[in-house]
């Protein structure tokens, strides 16, 4: 068993003389591994889950935007279309009255 760090070496060391190598191993293992100053609290997460959550909202906003402007994009081009396909059948229209007649 390797410890991080001199003080929790000394703890393995004591604890395999008094309980052996077998008990020592399984008892470090409910160790954390790294010094307790650098494990996240319930208040870090729920630091860390709010954030996260604000991230999504303003991406969802930034869709909901996308969207939008989609949908106004579409509405455009529908409308220059049959503006277009109007055109065209009247000038056709007109095209085919003058060979035609």
């Amino acid at each position: 068993m390797s410890a991080p760090n001199p003080a929790t070496h000394a703890l393995y060391a004591r604890l395999e003389e008094v309980l052996g190598a077998e008990h020592a191993d399984t008892l470090m293992t409910y160790l954390p591994p790294q010094p307790v100053s650098e494990l996240a609290t319930k208040a870090d997460i729920a630091e860390l889950e709010n954030g996260l959550k604000a991230g999504f909202d303003r991406v969802n906003d930034r869709i909901d935007r996308l969207h939008y402007q989609l949908a106004d994009q579409l509405k455009t081009y529908t409308i220059v279309m049959i503006g277009a396909l109007t055109a065209l059948a009247a000038i056709l229209g007109t095209v085919f009255a003058v060979v035609f007649s």
